[in-house]
C-alpha cells in the first residue's frame, strides 16, 4: 500500500510539473526600456534625478524623470506610466488636442497650478509633461510657459 501512495505522488508531481503554462504565453516582467529625453528645455534646469515606481511591476510601472530650477523652484516631471495587461487611454474631455511632429496626437492640460501635455507612446506607456514651481503649491503666474514649450518637449522625446 506504501508503494502505491509513493508511486501515486510522484504521478501527481510529475504531471503538475507538466501542466504548466506555455512559456512564450508568460509575458515579459521585464522593467528594461529606452526612453528619449528631452534635451532643450524652457527654463534653466540644475538638479535632475529620475525615480522609477515598484510598489507591483505586475500591475503598474512608472518612470519619473524630474528637472528641476533650485532658485526658481520651476519643476518639469516626464512621466511614463504603463497599466501591465491594460494599456492606459488618455482621457481629451478638457484638454486641447495638438499634433505631434510625428503626425500622433496629443493634449494640452492646465490649471492655476500646473500645465501639462499628455500622449500615448509606444509599448504602451502613457507619456506626460507637468510642469510646476514650489512644489505645485503656488500658482504659476508669471512663471506659466507657452503651450508651444510643451508641444516641443513632447516633439523631442518621440
Amino acid at each position: 500500500m506504501r508503494n502505491i501512495s509513493f508511486s501515486f505522488l510522484v504521478m501527481i508531481f510529475l504531471i503538475s510539473g507538466c501542466s504548466s503554462s506555455n512559456p512564450t504565453e508568460e509575458r515579459s516582467k521585464s522593467m528594461l526600456y529606452d526612453f528619449n529625453e528631452p534635451y532643450r528645455f524652457p527654463f534653466e534646469v540644475n538638479e535632475v534625478r529620475t525615480e522609477i515606481a515598484i510598489d507591483n511591476p505586475d500591475v503598474l510601472q512608472q518612470y519619473i524623470f524630474h528637472y528641476k530650477n533650485k532658485q526658481t523652484t520651476q519643476e518639469l516631471r516626464y512621466i511614463l506610466s504603463k497599466v501591465i495587461d491594460e494599456p492606459e487611454k488618455i482621457s481629451s474631455q478638457g484638454k486641447q488636442p495638438f499634433e505631434l511632429e510625428n503626425g500622433k496626437q496629443a493634449y494640452y492640460e492646465e490649471d492655476e497650478t500646473s500645465q501639462s501635455i499628455w500622449r500615448e507612446s509606444e509599448k504602451g506607456f502613457l507619456a506626460r509633461f507637468v510642469y510646476y514651481i514650489n512644489g505645485n503649491l503656488n500658482q504659476l503666474n508669471n512663471y506659466k510657459l507657452d503651450e508651444s514649450d510643451l508641444i516641443d518637449l513632447a516633439n523631442q522625446v518621440q
